[in-house]
């Protein structure tokens, strides 16, 4: 018989997007509430030795706290490098979000 259930499934599988000597992955970070972890975050690491150089939070959503939280997550679905040198991250939903690499800064694309 067919349950129904409020949890999701397992978070896309992105492949990281290496530039230079600087590999781009999708990362988690503790939000500002207790127990809340945020999918909308962008790690930057050496490619040589793995070691973290920044992250930076491309987008937040709000958590409503009468829902489970993970079913409220939007993740990154892509990455791809753009020929100008930034990242373009497209979420679950959709969402398309540009992150120059050399300021990190980001911003939503229409």
């Amino acid at each position: 018989m067919f349950e129904l259930s409020s949890s999701r499934g397992p978070a896309p599988r992105v492949v990281p997007v290496t530039i230079g000597a600087v590999r781009y992955e999708p990362t988690r970070q503790e939000r500002r509430a207790p127990s809340d972890r945020g999918p909308g975050v962008l790690g930057a690491c050496d490619a040589a030795t793995g070691q973290r150089l920044w992250t930076l939070e491309v987008y937040v959503d709000p958590i409503d706290p009468d829902w489970e939280p993970d079913v409220q997550e939007d993740h990154f679905a892509t990455m791809t490098a753009t020929p100008e040198g930034r990242l373009l991250i497209v979420t679950e939903t959709g969402r398309r979000f540009e992150v120059d690499l050399a300021m990190r800064t980001t911003r939503r694309l229409p």
